[in-house]
């Protein structure tokens, strides 16, 4: 049974999002409203406690920090979610905190170029170039790609790519509430649209769009469940089955299984999207459970 915690998050979310992600006017209502307030900056504290640098990379910022002073066991490149069209938040960042202050971990985070005024090429432009490098830095059994949402696609397109580019591969490929078909064609999805608090299926089909500028959305970089799964690293995904990316989910680890791919999903039956990066019990639980899993991480065959 959800805690009250997260009951009470979950009417919050709704009241404050459902409506504009329901629709396309929405999304661009929400678009003009939110993106000139956004800070993609770490908050203070974070920035303090972990010495978090900043850089640049292919014109657009990158951060990077480890929270101790010792040769990093891992090295986390972190794709953060916002439907391609919204900044980091203070939720990615106390989320990656509180991973950081378990584990000895590089964690690498690019703001990458948001729609509409950037599309898909213009961040695999910069996103795989950092992949290669990172990659080329990284010990054997020491990189990990990760992304929620938005990013939790992405970084598994990234790792399809990759393979297309001969790059080295991630050891372990981590998945939170991913959005793997920019169309939301899957069927079931509309039988889950009301009792998802959050998202909604034409306001995310916008976003999709807007990023897609055009191109097909069933190209794997766009939309990485029509991939070849086979080329996966072992891969691990989290989703709640109140959340309209859950049909995909499944159905993203049903097919990379059938294709050999050592993956795991976890799910969640009453949580929403992305809960994970709230501080209700059951984000705090699915947050030891992820810095157990990233903590066991190993060479990829």
């Amino acid at each position: 049974m959800a805690s009250l915690r997260s009951k009470l998050l979950s009417l919050v979310i709704r009241i404050l999002r459902k409506k504009s992600s329901s629709t396309a006017e929405g999304t661009h209502r929400r678009l003009k409203w939110a993106r000139p307030r956004q800070n993609y900056n770490p908050p203070p504290g974070i920035n303090r406690d972990f010495a978090v640098r900043k850089s640049e990379f292919k014109g657009y910022p990158v951060f990077e920090w480890s929270a101790h002073d010792t040769k990093p066991d891992l090295h986390v490149l972190y794709l953060h979610g916002g439907g391609y069209l919204f900044e980091m938040t203070v939720f990615h960042w106390k989320f990656l905190a509180a991973l950081s202050e378990e584990l000895n971990a590089r964690f690498i985070v690019p703001i990458y170029p948001l729609a509409p005024e950037h599309n898909w090429q213009d961040v695999y432009t910069m996103v795989m170039p950092l992949y290669g490098d990172i990659a080329g830095e990284a010990a054997d059994g020491t990189f990990v790609l990760m992304g929620d949402s938005a990013g939790g696609g992405l970084a598994a397109a990234m790792a399809l790519e990759a393979q297309k580019q001969g790059l080295p591969a991630a050891d372990q490929l981590v998945l939170l509430s991913p959005w793997f078909d920019l169309g939301l064609t899957n069927h079931a999805i509309a039988t889950i649209e009301q009792n998802d608090p959050w998202l909604g299926i034409e306001g995310a089909r916008e976003a999709g769009r807007l990023y897609a500028d055009g191109h097909d959305l069933k190209d794997y970089r766009l939309s990485p469940i029509y991939g070849d799964l086979a080329e996966l690293p072992p891969t691990h995904i989290y989703v709640g089955l109140r959340d309209i990316m859950s049909p995909d989910c499944v159905s993203f680890a049903e097919i990379a299984d059938a294709c050999g791919c050592d993956i795991e999903l976890t799910v969640e039956p009453e949580m929403f999207h992305v809960w994970m990066l709230f501080d209700i019990p059951e984000g705090l639980r699915t947050r030891k459970s992820i810095i157990d899993d990233l903590a066991g991480t190993k060479p990829a065959q």
